[in-house]
């Protein structure tokens, strides 16, 4: 935009003499070496968490060109500030891996942009000669949150629980969803609290056979007070157990739930009067159900029933060859007083259904103090977990403390060949 020939000429020669300077310190700084790069460096920034890493990366580094090493591990990409990265656990989450970050800030000038680019190559040699690392993954930090995910990728981090359940896999229970055991919940439908217990504690947490036989034998033995046994010549495996007595047991039965099964019972029977109190009597059973034809049944039947009896023991008198049609209070009744001493007290089905009154009111209170302690411990457990984790951060974050002061003394080539040491995660940017 010269008025003038001589001022357009004066201007073409300006020019023309900025751009040769401008190619020269292109060509001196292309010609630098590994040395004279090392003499050139200087630490920007260094710390121990890529939290501290974004950080570093607001303010006057808007205007830097930078080359980073970070070493990290996935614990240390993935936790939260209440689960630190641990020296003390060893295992894939914890293990370290270096990257190379490539940084431009938004303001930064173009001119050391693309000085920068050219000598990437030597920049990058020069820390991988000093790192402790064989291999560096490159990472062009745009976004924290782009280099975040682009580094989780290259540690392998896991799929996220929707993608898991959509691949078929169940997610396992939490502590929050686990719900409470209410027998309120299973009273009115065809539950039984064994099956209950399942569906609210999980199968691999509720009472095996033997737990189960060991409650009954107890005259006031809780929560369970009949069970049922599939057939077995070397444990007892639990069909079905509830907390309803003979009562729950006999309607379960004439409903024909198990019209198919061969089973062997086991029943804690009590009555109950003013004159005697309460007394217990036990009860065993050995049922086939009416569909129970076949000749794999029968002999099924027949080859358990010995291994069975001695397995269950001693009973007051046992049950056996009854239709469900038969499954009746009365049944109970005529047995005791046929088979037991019970001349001093009342045998009745009233006197029956006493005891069971009394039975589901203790059991209530049982299953009352059960939650009772069941939320105390996970209150403890919960205040352990926080004194187990907040001794973790303190002992961690002072061994991170060590090396931040440690880093602050070292020059580039000492802090480079620094990092990783003793298992702590670290970081360090460069400018040149």
């Amino acid at each position: 935009k010269a008025a003038t020939v001589e001022e357009q000429r004066g201007c073409y020669e300006k020019a023309l003499a900025n751009q040769v300077v401008i190619t020269d310190m292109i060509d001196d700084f292309a010609k630098m070496t590994e040395f004279e790069i090392s003499m050139a460096a200087k630490v920007f920034a260094c710390g121990c968490t890529f939290d501290e890493l974004k950080k570093s990366l607001v303010g006057d580094s808007a205007k830097k060109v930078l080359f980073g090493i970070l070493v990290t591990s996935l614990r240390e990409m993935t936790n939260t500030s209440s689960e630190p990265d641990s020296t003390e656990e060893k295992d894939e989450k914890s293990s370290l891996a270096a990257f190379s970050l490539e940084y431009e800030g938004g303001n930064a000038d173009s001119m050391e942009v693309k000085k920068f680019k050219g000598h990437l190559d030597v920049i990058g040699s020069f820390c991988k000669k000093n790192v402790s690392f064989d291999e560096i993954h490159h990472v062009a930090y745009s976004a924290a949150g782009d280099a975040r995910s682009r580094i989780l990728e290259q540690l392998g981090a896991p799929e996220s629980n929707g993608e898991r359940n959509r691949k078929g896999k169940s997610p396992q229970p939490t502590e929050e969803s686990i719900s409470k055991f209410d027998p309120s919940t299973y009273s009115d439908t065809d539950k039984t609290a064994y099956y209950h217990a399942i569906e609210v504690f999980g199968a691999g947490n509720v009472p095996s056979g033997d737990e189960i036989l060991q409650q009954l034998r107890q005259p006031l033995g809780f929560p369970y007070n009949w069970v049922l046994f599939e057939p077995s010549k070397k444990e007892l495996v639990v069909k079905d157990a509830g907390s309803g007595g003979v009562m729950e047991l006999t309607k379960l039965l004439q409903e024909e739930k198990y019209d198919d099964c061969v089973l062997f019972g086991f029943v804690r029977l009590s009555f109950s009067a003013d004159e005697i109190g309460r007394r217990q009597f036990w009860v065993g059973l050995e049922w086939k159900g009416e569909n129970c034809v076949g000749v794999k049944a029968m002999r099924q039947f027949r080859e358990c029933c010995g291994p069975m009896t001695r397995m269950v023991g001693d009973r007051s008198f046992t049950l056996s060859n009854v239709a469900a049609s038969e499954m009746r209070l009365e049944l109970f009744v005529e047995n005791v007083k046929r088979n037991c001493q019970v001349n001093d007290f009342k045998v009745t089905v009233e006197t029956m259904k006493n005891a069971h009154v009394e039975e589901q009111n203790e059991i209530k209170e049982y299953w009352k103090n059960y939650e009772d302690e069941r939320v105390a411990e996970a209150e403890r457990k919960r205040k352990a977990e926080e004194k187990r984790l907040r001794l973790r951060r303190e002992k961690i974050e002072s061994v991170r403390n060590t090396h931040r002061s440690r880093w602050s003394k070292m020059g580039v080539t000492e802090l480079l060949g620094d990092l990783g040491k003793d298992d702590v995660c670290g970081w360090v940017l460069l400018e040149f």
